[in-house]
């Protein structure tokens, strides 16, 4: 895994600099040195514990789909991309696969983007002739107003 020269935060100064991951390998111990990186990112970024757990579990997922789906052969990676621009968090998990079916029956396998979809404010999925592309957003609450 290499970590990318990071690039500053938004205007306000609530972020530290983007997280960067290249070239992850798609495999167990790999994806769970990132979701701690992430984790770690994730509280310098001004979110809630709530959306810190949101942020964690969507993105593990995206990362587990990876090593599940996008790789025939043992090898492959894929890159995080987490920053805070404007009030929103967004990460995104690229894989440069193809999309395979798992090879045993879903049982209670399978409900990974279903997570996603519903652990993230906004969430889209982009296949593309060399991988795939996660991304999800939520947005700071921190920073919303508070309601009278």
């Amino acid at each position: 895994m290499r970590v990318v020269a990071p690039t500053s935060g938004d205007e306000a100064g609530h972020a530290g600099p983007d997280l960067r991951l290249t070239d992850v390998p798609a495999v167990a111990t790999a994806l769970t040195r990132a979701r701690e990186r992430l984790t770690s990112w994730a509280r310098t970024a001004g979110l809630e514990e709530l959306q810190i757990g949101d942020v964690t579990l969507a993105t593990y997922e995206a990362m587990a789909n990876v090593a599940d789906h996008a790789y025939d052969q043992p090898g492959g990676v894929f890159d995080l991309h987490a920053c805070r621009r404007d009030g929103v968090v967004t990460v995104t998990v690229t894989d440069h696969g193809r999309w395979k079916s798992p090879g045993r029956p879903p049982g209670w396998r399978g409900r990974g983007l279903l997570i996603i979809e519903r652990a993230a404010g906004q969430f889209e999925l982009t296949p593309h002739a060399r991988g795939t592309t996660v991304c999800m957003s939520w947005p700071v609450r921190a920073d919303e107003p508070s309601r009278p």
